[in-house]
């Protein structure tokens, strides 16, 4: 028993660098499950983090940094225990945010192309959010939160959901300097022919046929 019990102890080291990755998230008042989406890993992987039973690199200090909306000097500063300084620089910004509505908005949704392309490359290759999670290894929620503009992307995190996805970089990049996306030009023919009258579709279905497979 007495070596049963030591071999779990030497699986969970908790050091002070753990322990701020876990105040950061309690900062922001987030659950390990709300938290979860936004990191792109399971919640059940966070509370092995925070319980030191899985090794904290500094590749997973940098993405649980920006997950949660630290800084890399907010998050030494919470190693040294400094919260109270954290507290107050928290404070500050969510006084700004109820301040300014719009402001408040931008802080938590924030739209970008290279989102909007992730989502465009998702729809080619016909992916339900569901399957692309299995594709990618995040879950469905964090694919949601990627195209929604709620989650930051790094250059890393573009290259592994365009790989998983079956697509090269310069896929990638062609659809970046489009003007028009493929998918919005389905979406309007869709809409169009909806919209088309009994009369007005049997006149253009012919054509239509025409570019069956």
């Amino acid at each position: 028993m007495e070596k049963q019990n030591l071999r779990r102890s030497q699986k969970k080291v908790i050091t002070n660098e753990v322990t701020a990755l876990k105040k950061m998230r309690e900062l922001r008042g987030l659950s390990r499950k709300d938290a979860a989406p936004l990191v792109g890993v399971t919640f059940k992987l966070i509370e092995q983090l925070e319980n030191g039973r899985v090794e904290l690199t500094k590749r997973k200090i940098v993405q649980y940094c920006s997950a949660y909306g630290f800084s890399q000097k907010q998050y030494r500063d919470i190693c040294e225990g400094k919260i109270g300084k954290i507290q107050k620089e928290i404070c500050k910004v969510r006084t700004k945010i109820i301040e300014k509505n719009a402001l408040r908005r931008s802080y938590k949704k924030i739209f970008t192309k290279e989102a909007k392309v992730l989502q465009v490359l998702r729809r080619i290759k016909k992916l339900t959010q569901d399957k692309a999670s299995s594709y990618c290894g995040y879950s469905r929620a964090t694919i949601g939160h990627i195209e929604n503009g709620r989650i930051e992307l790094s250059l890393v995190r573009i290259r592994h959901i365009v790989g998983s996805y079956g697509f090269t970089m310069k896929d990638f990049e062609y659809h970046i300097k489009s003007d028009v996306f493929v998918t919005d030009i389905q979406d309007d023919c869709i809409s169009i022919i909806k919209n088309l009258s009994e009369e007005k579709l049997k006149a253009v279905y012919p054509l239509l046929s025409t570019f069956k497979n």
